[in-house]
């Protein structure tokens, strides 16, 4: 598969808005207009020329109330458009993952999107109490979707490829008919029994997505529940600990290719637990279970996934700290994602690293000190307020860590491994 392709997108923009703010409300709406030209041109291996023009009024206002002194409301709306990508305007057939074979659309249309979401927060500092709601929703008009094509008998695409009974042909359309509607809740609030607190939290999301099956239009319907609470200890600072449990029920309908309509399940259950002595020393363990029900066969999982580390801190200030560690010890550790479109359901299973140790020294390095006055405190006044601090603090913290890392993995290949990020250095001190 070759071609040689150039594609350009050159945007302008400009708008206005009108505000309206109070101390405690904000109002704030306004339209911009938008002219975006989309050009492609392809030299190999046929010549293929797109040359198109847009024009598009984008909305958008927010709103921002107090409801009481305990309470706000927000509200956001937005109008968005997405240009296709390179890809999805070439139209030059890709047979390299036969029985599937995919092409581009050069006559795709920009996707004109919609977005709006709200937001209620409630807050009771005096009993520590927190709820926050969000709902988000989007619908598109010229939405990038997949058209599939299963012929039943040889079908020549063009002198060279030829789609045989059985195979499978995909390529980018334009369809209306997107909707997504998000919600999420969290609930919080302290167990002073426990010295702990408690979140709590809830969402469902809905996704239709159109496409097309054999020149007949098909929508997927994906609905998601989840559920989730999380326990956190506040206990000392000797004494962590955290107990977190999700869920999510998955329901996928369809329209036309209905032996893709299921519902799976997936959970995860954890626990988190930090020891630490007065003299220095600590332990940190955290032990999960993921179990997935309901995918195809052979990914159907039930696994733990468990690690632990334990060290010393040193010096006056604890600076200095030695720990090893392991991860995964049950060496169960595995990736699986579900992936949901408008025209399949795809379970992958991917290659994760599993059991290794790890030796970790660090020392950190902070000096904090007093800054100088400013020449002109009126310059750091507040819009409502008095001018700030004439004193401010400032600091400077450096953490340098040198990493020891052995497992089987790494020896197979070393130079991967000697990176450089923040200050941390990989190292290769043992094979086995």
């Amino acid at each position: 598969l070759s071609s040689k392709f150039e594609n350009t997108t050159a945007s302008q923009k400009g708008g206005i808005t009108y505000r309206y703010f109070t101390r405690d409300n904000q109002l704030s709406a306004g339209v911009d207009f938008q002219q975006t030209n989309l050009k492609s041109d392809r030299t190999f291996p046929t010549a293929l020329q797109v040359n198109k023009t847009f024009q598009n009024f984008l909305p958008n206002a927010m709103l921002r109330l107090k409801l009481s002194e305990k309470s706000n409301l927000r509200i956001l709306y937005r109008a968005n458009t997405n240009q296709p990508s390179v890809t999805q305007l070439q139209d030059v057939y890709d047979i390299t993952g036969l029985p599937f074979v995919s092409a581009g659309n050069p006559q795709l249309e920009q996707q004109y999107m919609h977005s709006l979401s709200g937001r209620y927060t409630f807050t009771d500092t005096k009993r520590g109490m927190l709820f926050v709601g969000n709902i988000f929703y989007q619908a598109a008009s010229n939405y990038i979707t997949t058209a599939t094509f299963v012929p039943l008998r040889d079908s020549a695409l063009n002198n060279i490829v030829t789609l045989k009974s059985g195979q499978q042909l995909t390529k980018p359309v334009n369809l209306d008919g997107y909707n997504s509607l998000r919600s999420f809740f969290t609930f919080a609030i302290p167990i002073k029994l426990i010295k702990s607190n408690l979140n709590m939290n809830a969402g469902v999301t809905l996704n239709k997505l159109p496409g097309i099956i054999n020149s007949q239009l098909n929508k997927s319907t994906n609905i998601t529940y989840s559920l989730g609470t999380v326990i956190g200890s506040n206990l000392s600072q000797y004494v962590d600990f955290t107990v977190s449990y999700s869920a999510n029920i998955n329901t996928v309908n369809n329209d036309i290719n209905t032996t893709l309509n299921q519902q799976y399940f997936s959970q995860v259950a954890g626990l988190q637990l930090n020891l630490l002595s007065k003299k220095g020393w600590f332990f940190q363990t955290d032990l999960s279970n993921l179990l997935y029900s309901g995918l195809a066969a052979g990914y159907n999982q039930n696994y733990y996934l468990w690690n632990m580390s334990a060290g010393k801190k040193f010096f006056k200030k604890q600076q200095g700290e030695l720990k090893i560690g392991v991860f995964d010890v049950l060496k169960q550790n595995r990736s699986i994602v579900r992936n949901i479109t408008e025209t399949y359901i795809e379970d992958q299973q991917s290659q994760v690293l599993r059991q290794y140790f790890m030796l970790t020294f660090s020392y950190n390095l902070k000096n904090f000190g007093k800054g100088v006055p400013q020449s002109n405190p009126q310059r750091r006044r507040g819009r409502f307020g008095p001018p700030d601090e004439t004193f401010f603090v400032t600091g400077i913290g450096t953490s340098i860590s040198i990493c020891c890392v052995t497992c089987r993995l790494q020896c197979r290949h070393p130079d991967k491994y000697l990176l450089n990020r923040d200050l941390c250095f990989w190292v290769m001190l043992l094979c086995f």
